[in-house]
């Protein structure tokens, strides 16, 4: 069975930040992979997760963020 993954995040330069949200979502039980590319100099990286736990994924997400700001 294939899953369909969608992206939920997306950051640009360092990885620090897509991962740093990677494991705080692996941790709380969704599946979760961080795709690089790069277009010249510049790196860009997407957090993906399922697309049947992208509600939920995006939920936790949002908190995350709001508890760090």
């Amino acid at each position: 069975m294939w899953t369909r993954w969608v992206t939920i995040h997306q950051s640009y330069g360092l990885p620090r930040a897509a991962q740093e949200c990677r494991d705080y979502l692996a941790n709380r039980g969704i599946r979760v992979r961080l795709y690089g590319s790069k277009k010249g100099a510049l790196h860009t990286y997407h957090l993906q997760v399922p697309s049947s736990q992208k509600e939920r994924a995006l939920a936790l997400l949002k908190a995350y963020k709001k508890g760090i700001l």
